[in-house]
């Protein structure tokens, strides 16, 4: 009665305060009013309140997350157990009920509660990058992997520690320096000494991207996977044919030869229609230069072709209908021939490129390929029963070193098959250096390569790190985080199959056909002009020789 008492008296005198609108909007709910109720009754009852009997329950619970690797290099698995930590979390009573002051479940609320893990790692970019100064001592933990457990620090409620094994790879690597570095460390193959430290729980979890297999399932356990990598192969980019014969790309060799068939045929057609046709005759007509030869009828069709028109015209209106079907022939001839010729001076033709796996077995007479050895994609390709990954692994040359390659895969006569994220690291360093976007990446991708972190297999907060690592994934944090280490784009980045179009200016490169065909022209002038004076001065020989009459 006193709580109720109290709850009333407030309640008046902040209504005395306000007016009645204003009450009705201020007012305490229903559930406000018996939350307050309960609140002073039980502050009476824990104040003024005796039981001599009354049941009491103290409430404890158990510190365990992370204490086995703290406390594993003092004590085997079984002494662990008696050293973990029971903490007093709250009380009940039936008087004032549950009094908390923790969480019941610690590890549920705060996770591993600020415990510092130990984990193991080495210098493998773009997963883990690690910087060391000039004395040797690593001064900074990068790339992906790192990430990835920073993130789970801040949510999971531990920081780490970290034992970095073979500090060799770190001094000899340029990472330090240049972001466009890759490792070629198999992550397929797990070191013993990896295996050793987790499974003996030496460390919390091994900060390594390594490749999900069946076989290290037996030795240890993986998380999710943080990253899935892809197959596929480094090519030369396709590179543009010659544009001498540029002039005669709108036509297919069919198409020439058809036209000059026609030339040469109508000529003698319309020589033919306009030497007997009888108008000439009728109308007194002399048949005399013009039109009266085939040489003349042939060159007439050709500079109709050209537009250039001709001096006569027949008189026959049969001939005239011929000459009409003819100049509507040229005029669609013309128009293609023109529209056509601005779309290759637009669009520059290209070698066909090798696109996919099978297109690379069809020419596996003029080229090679090879991949890395002892590599997940060799485990694959010599387990697998499809026949063309059967051949890619039969005809594969022994010969991995990509740096030995780079000339052979630019002049187009070797295949390089790896991971597409180190060869884009490839492609990348090589345009630095040369300036020039010689390579390309095939269309095929295959073989999905899973890569995740190590535990030991009876770890307990696998489920919990599952779950952290599946959020990552949702929002995008891992995929960014990735793109951050990876290769920014540039002007070699763009499909190889599509061509920019820009404002082409029209360059010697396009026009050298048609000088060719003017130097072609000059050429066989000259040769007609020298046998026209040979012929002529053959026949003035000839003509002397002849003994002419005397006439007085």
């Amino acid at each position: 009665m006193k709580a109720l008492d109290e709850a009333i008296q407030d309640e008046y005198d902040i209504a005395s305060q306000v007016s009645d609108e204003e009450w009705e909007a201020i007012r305490p709910t229903k559930l406000e009013r018996r939350n307050y109720l309960l609140d002073r009754i039980k502050t009476y009852l824990a104040k003024h309140g005796t039981c001599e009997n009354c049941t009491f329950w103290r409430m404890s619970t158990g510190e365990t997350w992370g204490k086995e690797y703290q406390l594993a290099n003092y004590f085997n698995n079984s002494e662990i157990q008696s050293v973990i930590e029971i903490l007093p979390v709250g009380t009940w009573r039936p008087s004032d009920g549950p009094s908390m002051n923790d969480e019941l479940f610690l590890h549920v609320a705060h996770g591993f509660r600020g415990k510092t893990l130990p984990v193991v790692s080495f210098h493998n970019p773009p997963w883990q990058i690690l910087k060391i100064n000039e004395s040797g001592e690593v001064t900074e933990y990068t790339g992906l992997v790192f990430d990835i457990i920073k993130e789970l620090s801040n949510n999971l409620n531990f920081t780490f520690t970290v034992e970095v094994v073979n500090k060799t790879v770190i001094k000899n690597s340029s990472v330090g320096n240049n972001s466009l570095e890759i490792t070629n460390i198999a992550t397929n193959s797990i070191p013993t000494e990896f295996i050793d430290m987790i499974r003996n729980k030496s460390v919390a979890f091994g900060a390594c991207a390594f490749t999900v297999t069946e076989d290290n399932k037996h030795l240890i356990n993986f998380t999710s996977p943080i990253s899935i990598q892809t197959y596929t192969f480094l090519v030369a980019r396709p590179k543009e044919l010659s544009r001498a014969l540029l002039f005669i790309s709108p036509f297919t060799g069919d198409t020439w030869l058809c036209l000059s068939a026609a030339i040469i045929s109508m000529g003698p057609i319309l020589y033919y229609i306009h030497r007997f046709s009888p108008v000439y005759e009728y109308k007194g007509i002399p048949m005399k230069g013009g039109l009266s030869s085939v040489q003349n009828c042939i060159w007439y069709m050709y500079g109709a072709l050209l537009q250039q028109g001709g001096m006569h015209l027949p008189y026959a209106d049969s001939a005239r209908i011929i000459v009409g079907s003819w100049w509507l022939v040229v005029l669609v001839v013309a128009t293609t021939y023109c529209g056509n010729l601005v779309a290759f001076l637009t669009f520059p033709k290209i070698d066909l490129p090798i696109t996919t796996i099978d297109e690379l077995i069809g020419h596996k007479d003029t080229v090679t390929w090879s991949f890395r050895r002892g590599s997940f994609l060799d485990m694959q390709l010599k387990t697998s029963t499809e026949r063309r990954f059967r051949t890619l692994y039969d005809d594969a040359m022994k010969e991995h070193n990509i740096s030995n390659l780079i000339k052979q895969i630019e002049n187009g006569k070797h295949v390089f098959i790896d991971w597409k994220m180190r060869l884009q690291y490839i492609m990348k360093k090589q345009y630095l250096e040369t300036d020039r976007c010689n390579l390309a990446l095939g269309l095929d991708e295959f073989f999905d390569e899973q890569l995740a972190l190590i535990v030991a297999q009876d770890i307990p907060y696998l489920p919990t790190i599952n779950a952290e690592i599946k959020k990552l994934h949702q929002v995008g944090l891992i995929q960014k985080w990735l793109q951050d280490y990876l290769p920014k784009k540039d002007r070699c980045w763009k499909n190889r199959h599509i061509i920019e179009v820009n404002n082409h200016t029209v360059n010697m490169d396009d026009m050298q056909g048609s000088f060719f065909v003017l130097f072609f022209g000059f050429l066989v002038s000259i040769l007609l002009l020298l046998l026209e004076k040979l012929w002529h001065k053959h026949a003035v020989k000839k003509k002397e020789k002849i003994i002419q009459p005397f006439m007085s």
